[in-house]
């Protein structure tokens, strides 16, 4: 066969809209990855010259047991754009027949990338938080990634009640909890993540940044939780006072993220615990007392592949998506 299955963005969509089996999928990912079932290659970033904000990543990955499949998914990240009105991020992912190698679908993949990551956050605080019963969370950064895993977060934490943001820009912060409250929830825009780590002791950062920007947060507590999304926001110092979980060792400490960046500053990978693989499965514990626990994941391409799979899947079940004959030679 030489078709090819082209599934937009408004059927992604319409087929990733229940938080709980996205994450039932992510977590199955990730126990699937740790137990040597998929192959996953360092990913491929492409920069610009003298230009260090941009840059599109190339994710490849092979997913063995019920999954068998392979593909890539294609990046990219234009921090400027949001000036613009238009989204930082778009992407696409290819799906390989495995038995011939041959394209067998492209998926829309910018809101599949963003429902993983958000997935992959709100299962590890689940995990990990202190509190199953959390009431205050808070958001650094609040463009689309934090959006997704609000929604996530509140699938996993019923009890939130007070929602705490900050951005570079205040009204982005207004108009991202404007968006995301519910009825009986409070709302608090600050002026400092200093305060949004005073003041919650689970928080999401999401944020665009390129270098280290945060060397103390003595301000948390053991209870504290941080979900370290954008992966550069804390120096090292912070980092080896922290109880470290990731999602896979190698891919962290690549790209100057803070865990590389630690490893760089110390010679070892001793201050990171484990993966968060092992968390899920039992194996490890979700925290240590006395430290506050920072989860960073640096995203791996296996989440898309399974995420993906799932939704061309259901798209052939619902008959969606557009059939594209003779595409190939």
């Amino acid at each position: 066969m030489n078709e090819l299955l082209l599934i937009k963005a408004g059927e992604v969509s319409e087929i990733l809209n229940n938080e709980e089996v996205i994450m039932e999928i992510v977590s199955k990912a990730y126990v699937s990855f740790t137990s040597g079932k998929c192959t996953l290659p360092q990913s491929v970033f492409l920069r610009f010259p003298n230009n260090n904000s941009n840059r599109i990543i190339g994710l490849p990955a092979y997913m063995g047991d019920d999954v068998d499949a392979a593909g890539i998914k294609w990046i990219s990240s234009f921090p400027h754009n949001i000036n613009q009105g238009i989204e930082r991020a778009s992407a696409l992912m290819i799906l390989n027949n495995v038995k011939n190698g041959h394209a067998e679908a492209v998926l829309e993949s910018s809101i599949i990338s963003a429902k993983r990551t958000a997935a992959s956050a709100a299962v590890a605080a689940h995990l990990i938080h202190s509190n199953p019963d959390e009431t205050v969370v808070g958001f650094v950064g609040c463009g689309r990634i934090n959006t997704e895993i609000s929604l996530f977060l509140k699938k996993k934490f019923k009890n939130i009640k007070r929602l705490i943001a900050f951005d570079m820009v205040p009204e982005r912060a207004e108009k991202f909890l404007y968006n995301i409250k519910a009825k009986d929830m409070d709302t608090e825009v600050v002026s400092s993540v200093e305060e949004v780590l005073k003041k919650a002791p689970l928080v999401s950062f999401a944020t665009t940044a390129g270098v280290p920007y945060i060397h103390d947060i003595s301000c948390c507590t053991p209870n504290s939780t941080i979900l370290n999304i954008s992966l550069r926001d804390f120096g090292p110092n912070v980092i080896l006072k922290t109880d470290n979980i990731v999602d896979d060792l190698d891919h962290v400490c690549r790209e100057n993220t803070a865990i590389h960046l630690t490893e760089q500053a110390c010679g070892n990978r001793e201050f990171v615990r484990c993966p968060i693989a092992d968390v899920i499965t039992g194996k490890e514990k979700g925290r240590v007392e006395g430290k506050t626990v920072v989860y960073s994941p640096f995203g791996l391409g296996v989440l898309d592949l399974a995420l993906a799979c799932y939704v061309r899947k259901e798209a052939k079940n619902k008959g969606l998506g557009t059939v594209i004959e003779d595409f190939l030679p």
